[in-house]
């Protein structure tokens, strides 16, 4: 009980936060292991090639968000287009401590259909609110692990339209890694995105090309790169959010 009452109290004093941060300009927050934190001064850089990169401060931290280019819309963290990435590294009491999403084996997070085959099932119903209900799963084949299985929705023509959900993660496998659903006529693949302690995205929700801002959202699991017994294994940070960040040509 005193655990759920401390939850309800994180959300509402983030709610209060997020409304904050657009009279903060510019600005850059979250949640960042559960504890709020927010940069002191906040600047992104815009290189020849058009890659993106957010660079946040404090006293003792530096938080980077990077993208392959300007342009609204979501990128995928932890994958293996090295171009889209979240690092974060503290130096508080001296101590170096480093944190990046980057590929990486474990248990899935996330997939993308490749082909969606033919002659498959859907496990999922849409009920009365519009929403999926899964009651059944399916096997999958290939990759660097085992133990995947999703829950998919198929079209009429029996190709899979979505998964709705990784229903059991698995372990062993790589970003990149292609995986074929097994039953229907076992000719659907779906591309391994990113595993449990290295994923996230990054949102632009607004790219300013007159007054040089950008504006969006973030959330992200990072690894510690070397290991640091003096930091935790992963980072996590939910609720990032940057508003009217300038930006500048890179130096």
């Amino acid at each position: 009980m005193r655990k759920f009452l401390s939850l309800i109290v994180i959300a509402i004093t983030f709610s209060s936060c997020q409304e904050d941060v657009k009279f903060n300009n510019p600005s850059l927050q979250g949640l960042k292991d559960d504890v709020f934190w927010r940069a002191n001064d906040v600047r992104a850089y815009v290189y020849p090639n058009g890659h993106l990169s957010i660079v946040a401060y404090t006293a003792y931290d530096q938080l980077t968000l990077s993208t392959g280019n300007t342009n609204e819309g979501k990128y995928i963290l932890g994958t293996t287009n090295s171009s889209n990435t979240a690092e974060f590294t503290s130096t508080f009491n001296d101590a170096n401590i480093e944190y990046a999403t980057m590929p990486t084996t474990g248990p899935v997070y996330s997939v993308a259909i490749l082909n969606g085959g033919t002659g498959y099932t859907s496990d999922c119903v849409l009920d009365a609110n519009s929403q999926y209900v899964c009651s059944s799963t399916h096997d999958t084949t290939g990759g660097s692990g085992s133990g995947l299985t999703v829950s998919l929705v198929a079209n009429s023509l029996g190709q899979v339209t979505l998964i709705n959900k990784v229903a059991t993660t698995g372990n062993g496998y790589l970003p990149g890694d292609v995986v074929t659903i097994a039953s229907g006529d076992v000719n659907c693949t779906i591309l391994v995105l990113n595993v449990q302690n290295s994923n996230g995205e990054i949102y632009i929700t607004d790219y300013d090309n007159v007054n040089f801002t950008v504006t969006g959202e973030f959330k992200f699991n990072a690894l510690n790169v070397d290991n640091n017994p003096l930091g935790g294994a992963v980072l996590n940070y939910q609720y990032g959010a940057f508003y009217k960040v300038p930006v500048f040509p890179a130096p």
